[in-house]
């Protein structure tokens, strides 16, 4: 149990292992705060329901990796390396925090529709980064969301192959593959 940031991080600590674990309908607001060794009516002091814990973890998650893509690429550099970049960054912060990838994989199609535009939003900033290649002649000029949409399945299909086991290993030892296809698919 993680008592670092007060009963408020104990209980999101304690939740995204049990929603990456089990998935988030398997999951209790009584599983929640068993695992938090408190009362029910205490975790509703910090989070009004399941389902706002649920938003309120999967927009800290999303908005911390928008936050460190935008951080990642705010080195200039040609289109290859800023790609190259982001990436790798992706696969580390997979094999860093596996559990918060997988709930937010778990959790995205329910979420997204919360998330604001001009937050630091992945989806948005990976647009960003095609668009601004193709403006600069980097790329061919295509619809950058269409463009986007490939390339965030190119990485985020092996890291769900991971957590599913139909691949093994660390997902950075896959970088270079993934940079190499994201390559492919943008030129």
């Amino acid at each position: 149990m993680a008592e670092r940031g007060g009963k408020r991080e104990t209980i999101k600590t304690e939740a995204l292992r049990l929603f990456a674990q089990r998935g988030v309908d398997a999951v209790s607001v009584q599983d929640i705060a068993t695992a938090c060794d408190m009362a029910k009516p205490n975790l509703y002091a910090h989070f009004t329901s399941k389902d706002a814990l649920v938003r309120a973890l999967f927009e800290e998650g999303y908005r911390d990796y928008g936050r460190q893509m935008r951080e990642a690429l705010a080195e200039p550099g040609p289109f290859r390396q800023r790609m190259d970049r982001l990436v790798r960054l992706i696969c580390r912060l997979h094999d860093e925090d596996q559990l918060r990838f997988r709930f937010i994989l778990m959790t995205q199609h329910a979420n997204l529709a919360h998330v604001r535009p001009g937050e630091a939003n992945p989806v948005e900033i990976v647009v960003a980064l095609i668009s601004g290649a193709m403006a600069a002649g980097e790329l061919p000029r295509r619809d950058p969301a269409m463009v986007a949409a490939f390339i965030v399945g190119l990485v985020l299909q092996p890291a769900t192959f991971l957590q599913y086991g139909r691949l093994t290993g660390k997902l950075a030892t896959m970088a270079d593959d993934i940079v190499a296809m994201c390559m492919r698919v943008a030129s």
